[in-house]
C-alpha cells in the first residue's frame, strides 16, 4: 500500500484533488479560521454546524462538515476528525462530487497518519489522488503527504527536486524548512539544525517546531515546551492549511 501511495505521489498529472486551504475560502470558513486562531475551536465548530443546518445546497452542507473535520485536525482531536470525514463519505451530500470526496479522504489520511496508522492513511491518500487537480501543486502536495506518512527518504528526494526549481526567498523558506522538519522527524537533529541555518525566516512555525523537537531530544524540556506552545498558540495565515496541520501535529508531539 505504501508503494502504491508513492506511485500516486509521483504521478505527473495528479495532485491531491481540491486544495481547500488558501485563497478562495468562503466567508464562513474565514470566520471559523479566525476563531481557530483565537483558540476558540469549539466556537468555530458551532458556527460551522449552524451553517450545516441552514444550508440548502447539499454540496455546501458537505463543505461545512469537512471544515468541521479540519477544525478537529487543527485541535489535535483525531478520532473526532475521523468520525466527521467518515460521515461525509457515507452520506449523500458529497456523493458524486470528486473534489469533496477527495477532500474527505485527504482529511482521513492526515488523521490516520497523525494517529500513527500509516497503512490506513496510505489507503485514503491513494483514494484522494484519484481526482486530478492543478499540476502546479503536485510536488508540494507530494512532500506534504510523504512527510506526514513517514516516507522520509522519498520526501528528501522530492525536496531535492523542488529545490532545483526555486529561486526566491519564499521558495527557500518552504524547501529548507520542510527539509529540516523531514530530517528531524527521521531522527537526525544535528542535520536538521544545520539545514535550519539556510531558512530565511527562523520565527515561522516550522523552524520553531524543529528547534523544539531537538531541544526535547537533548533534554532541554523548558525550551522545548516553550517552543511547542509558541507554535500551537501562534495565529496562522491559514489555520486550515494542510501544511500547518502537519506542523501543529509535529509540534504537539513535543514533550
Amino acid at each position: 500500500m505504501i508503494g502504491a501511495l508513492l506511485l500516486a505521489l509521483y504521478a505527473p498529472s495528479r495532485s491531491l484533488a481540491q486544495r481547500p486551504d488558501g485563497a478562495g475560502q468562503d466567508s464562513i470558513s474565514k470566520t471559523a479560521a479566525g476563531l481557530l486562531n483565537s483558540g476558540r475551536g469549539n466556537e468555530a465548530r458551532i458556527l460551522l454546524q449552524k451553517n450545516v443546518r441552514s444550508a440548502t445546497a447539499p454540496q455546501l452542507r458537505a463543505l461545512y462538515r469537512l471544515r468541521i473535520g479540519d477544525t478537529y485536525l487543527h485541535d489535535g482531536l483525531y478520532p473526532e476528525a475521523i468520525r466527521v470525514y467518515d460521515a461525509v463519505l457515507s452520506g449523500d451530500d458529497a456523493r458524486g462530487v470528486d473534489s469533496l470526496t477527495s477532500w474527505a479522504h485527504r482529511g482521513l489520511g492526515l488523521a490516520e497518519a497523525f494517529a500513527g496508522r500509516r497503512t490506513q492513511a496510505a489507503t485514503h491518500f491513494a483514494e484522494a489522488f484519484k481526482t486530478p487537480s492543478d499540476p502546479q501543486y503536485a510536488l508540494s502536495d507530494s512532500i506534504d503527504m510523504l512527510v506526514a506518512t513517514g516516507q522520509y527518504e522519498a520526501a528528501a528526494k522530492a525536496l531535492d527536486r523542488m529545490e532545483a526549481t526555486v529561486t526566491d526567498a519564499d521558495g527557500q523558506q518552504y524547501v529548507q524548512s520542510f527539509r529540516a522538519l523531514n530530517t528531524v522527524l527521521s531522527g537526525h537533529c544535528t542535520a536538521a539544525l544545520e539545514t535550519l541555518k539556510k531558512v530565511p525566516d527562523q520565527n515561522r512555525p516550522m523552524p520553531r517546531t524543529v528547534r523544539g523537537r531537538c531541544a526535547s531530544k537533548h533534554g532541554q524540556k523548558a525550551e522545548a515546551l516553550a517552543l511547542r506552545d509558541s507554535v500551537l498558540r501562534q495565529p496562522m495565515a491559514d489555520p486550515f492549511s494542510w501544511r500547518m496541520l502537519i506542523v501543529r501535529d509535529a509540534a504537539r508531539a513535543i514533550r
